[in-house]
């Protein structure tokens, strides 16, 4: 994994310790061999964006999502950098905007399985504020579109397209999404 404990802890000094899950998601083979090809050096992680301006969030679809799917952007970091800079550098490519992080919300241990293979992996969740707010992704060999929704709607029609996606990665960024939403509920109610 790239990301070190002593990094994980400074963002937690800076941005607030995260709620913290473990869940298994069950992969076909496809999407295993497509995970097994983002494993490069060993990586086991992604750094998830939560931009919201006002009531809505910065989504992005790939090529290969079905009308209607989107959801937050992701990326790995990388070994020579530190989580700001990966983050900084994902946000760019997948929406092309600068950001201001706000919260470490959300801290998810993954045991993706295929058969009797697991990969242990750790999405970090963060919130941000946009800095500038025209969504020009630059990396379009990944990013098909990306687009400002109303929060409900990913809550909504977005989440049930994730929900019920033939994709075990679509789905577990659906339950995602959801534990996103919990999360930032209780924050609010303190």
């Amino acid at each position: 994994m790239f990301v070190k404990a002593e990094e994980i802890v400074r963002m937690e000094q800076l941005y607030g310790a995260p709620d913290e899950e473990r869940i298994t998601v069950e992969m076909g083979e496809r999407e295993w061999a497509l995970l097994k090809r983002t494993q490069t050096r060993g990586r086991a992680h992604d750094v998830t964006l939560y931009v919201r301006r006002g009531d809505d969030l910065a989504v992005i679809a790939k090529h290969s999502y079905a009308p209607g799917v989107y959801r937050a952007p992701s990326g790995g970091v990388m070994p020579e950098e530190t989580m700001e800079e990966g983050i900084a550098r994902e946000v760019s490519e997948e929406l092309g905007i600068a950001i201001r992080l706000q919260r470490y919300l959300l801290r998810e241990k993954v045991d993706f399985r295929n058969g009797s293979e697991t990969i242990l992996w750790t999405t970090h969740v963060f919130t941000a504020d946009p800095v500038t707010t025209v969504l020009a992704p630059t990396d379009h060999n990944e990013i098909r579109e990306a687009r400002w929704v109303p929060l409900g709607e990913v809550s909504g029609p977005i989440g049930k397209a994730l929900a019920t996606s033939h994709s075990a990665g679509l789905r577990y960024r659906g339950y995602l999404h959801r534990r996103v939403m919990e999360s930032l509920a209780r924050l609010e109610q303190r």
